[in-house]
This record gives structure tokens, sequence and C-alpha cells, in this order.
């Protein structure tokens, strides 16, 4: 237990900030876990390397030991600098972080064109994140394939429309 505290004081030494009380238990406790089924998160921001896929796979928990955490962070420092902790990995190479600064949390490709977002949030908090982790289902490979509507805006003009149609071609007919 000794060397995991004084890994995660190397690691806020190295990003010059504290690691709130939640992740440090959760990176001393679980550090290198993995699931035994296929956990991940039903992500509602499109992320180009899942396809038309919303399940983002939760890979394992980053481990401690043997520097592994601190090295992805010193051996990546373009994608993560001192504003990011990964704590899981997701797809291979690509990590599940905590944005120190905003205290959010989101998915971070290491493979990424030029017209794509390598840091996208997935999560507002850690606390909101690991609430809505699940395990992966039928219901889930079930959305993955029917196209969604994310975002919808209606003005008083078109619902006054579609009112005025149903009204003329429904059973809502006026009588």
């Amino acid at each position: 237990m000794h060397d995991l505290e004084n890994e995660i004081r190397s690691i806020e030494n190295y990003l010059r900030k504290d690691i709130p009380k939640l992740l440090r238990d959760i990176l001393i406790k679980y550090h290198g876990y993995s699931f035994n089924n296929e956990v991940g998160f039903n992500v509602t921001t499109h992320i180009p390397i899942l396809g038309n896929s919303i399940f983002l796979e939760f890979g394992q928990f980053l481990s401690l030991y043997q520097k592994d955490l601190f090295d992805i962070l010193e051996n990546n420092d373009d994608l993560f600098r001192t504003d990011f902790l990964p704590f899981a990995e997701a797809t291979p190479g690509d990590y599940i972080a905590y944005s120190m600064q905003e205290q959010s949390v989101y998915f971070i490709s290491h493979d990424f064109s030029e017209n794509e977002q390598s840091h996208i949030k997935i999560a507002d908090s850690l606390k909101d994140y690991f609430l809505h982790l699940c395990e992966r289902t039928e219901e889930n490979e079930v959305l993955e394939k029917k196209p969604q509507i994310i975002s919808v805006n209606y003005s008083d003009e078109l619902l006054a429309e579609i009112q005025k149609w149903k009204n003329e071609n429904t059973s809502n007919k006026k009588r």
C-alpha cells in the first residue's frame, strides 16, 4: 500500500495537481483490474473509432505497479499534458481519462485524423461515469444498429402545422 501511495504522489507531482479522493481510492483499490463481463459506457456523443456503436468498452483499470500509469502519462505527453489523468484503457491504445481542470471524464484517442477530435467528453463527473457503467446487452447492440434522433428543436409554427394536419387527417379530426 505504501508503494501505491508513493506512486500516486509521483503522479500528482508530475501533474502538479492533487488527484481527487474518489479517483485516488479507485486507482489504489482497482489498479490493473478488469471486469469478468463486457462492461462499458453508452456514449451520447459520436466517437469515430466506434463507428455506429454507442457502447464504449471499458478495458481495464490502469496499473500503478512498476510505474505503468506514470509511464503512460510521460510517454503520451502530447495527449494528456498535465490536464488529463488516464485511469482506464478503452479500445486498445485509447483511454478513459479524468480532466483535472473540468473534473469530467473524456475518451482520448491516440489514432485520429485531422478532422476528428482526440478528446471527447463522455461524462460530466467521475461519479456520473461510474454510475452509468453497464454490461453489454442485446439491447445495447440493437440500439447501435438503429439510427437515433439525438437532438430535436421544434418551432411553435411547426407544431401548429403538425396539429392542423392531425386535426384534418386523423382521428383527432374536429367533429
